[in-house]
């Protein structure tokens, strides 16, 4: 998708079909005014946790669910303070390959999730599916008409159906055009969310469904279930290419979730039926890779956060 840009003093403006994206300062306000402090907001929900403000360049936090067992070049290479993951096998990982101090905290929408208590609805109904996602550089490929078809097959308990896409595939491949001419409803964190963060309005949405699934296991999968939303694994993963080296913090390779070890644990572990409940192994997984187990305290983080209060 082309993007036409335009200077106004300290502005750029970002036009885009969907979307205008401000930048002021390193940070991001999209079209509603609200300012985003860090990748999914992220920085903004410790700032409230701890009720200090911070220097966001000085220290980084994994933003999402990482099957693999190692950490982006990208961020190694980020002159921070420290480094914050979910899990203590990402921490290790971090330790041998850096001397940045590096802790393990629980995942940032799930303290925001507890702070404010937020559960599902009593009027809960139908399935929010979060299909494999692309970024602004390579496509998520699956076949949309096998996965519509499971979909659509699934009992009546699970219907119906709303498609919940990244901003991504709906800038660049206009794939809730895809699933809306196959009848589906689509949603947005990203959009159409008033004056919310990014947090509060993928809580906003998936509180409203008694059941979440996808083609592959995601961060997704470990917000709902922690959230006490049954999780299933339906269809195939999606295939990335990037032999063409566009995404330059990832291998030349085409790709699948089930290359590496922990994407084909999560993959079996959610595939499991009956498709509406919980286990205790899935829990027990849940809460050892997003922080619950091993998070350091909120005294802790804000002990870390004066270090880099503004």
């Amino acid at each position: 998708m082309e993007i036409k840009k335009t200077y106004l003093g300290i502005f750029t403006i970002e036009h885009k079909e969907r979307r205008k994206v401000y930048r002021l300062f390193g940070h991001t306000i999209f079209r509603s005014g609200v300012k985003r402090r860090g990748l999914y907001d992220m920085k903004s929900i410790l700032e409230r946790y701890t009720g200090i403000k911070t220097k966001i360049k000085n220290y980084e936090i994994q933003h999402g669910w990482n099957p693999t067992d190692g950490i982006s070049k990208h961020d190694l290479e980020k002159k921070i303070d420290f480094y914050f993951v979910w899990n203590n096998r990402l921490k290790k990982y971090w330790e041998e390959n850096s001397n940045i101090p590096c802790y393990t905290i629980t995942a940032p929408f799930v303290i925001y999730r507890r702070m404010n208590n937020i559960v599902k609805s009593a009027e809960a109904k139908g399935t929010i599916a979060y299909p494999s996602h692309s970024t602004h550089l390579i496509k998520s490929e699956y076949n949309i008409d096998e996965y519509c078809n499971l979909l659509r097959n699934l009992p009546e308990e699970f219907q119906p159906v709303t498609i919940c896409l990244h901003h991504s595939d709906i800038e660049e491949y206009q794939t809730d055009k895809e699933y809306e001419k196959r009848g589906f409803k689509t949603v947005c964190a990203s959009y159409n969310q008033g004056d919310k963060q990014f947090y509060e309005a993928f809580y906003d949405i998936l509180k409203n469904y008694k059941y979440a699934t996808s083609n592959e296991p995601g961060s997704y999968s470990f917000y709902a279930i922690e959230m006490g939303i049954p999780f299933f694994i339906l269809g195939t993963p999606s295939i990335t290419d990037n032999t063409s080296g566009r995404e330059t913090d990832a291998p030349k390779i085409i790709s699948s979730i089930l290359d590496v070890n922990y994407g084909r644990i999560a993959y079996d572990l959610f595939s499991h039926k009956p498709f509406g409940e919980i286990t205790q192994e899935q829990k027990d997984f849940v809460n050892s890779e997003i922080g619950i187990t091993d998070g350091i305290s909120l005294d802790e983080l804000k002990k870390l956060f004066k270090k880099v209060e503004l």
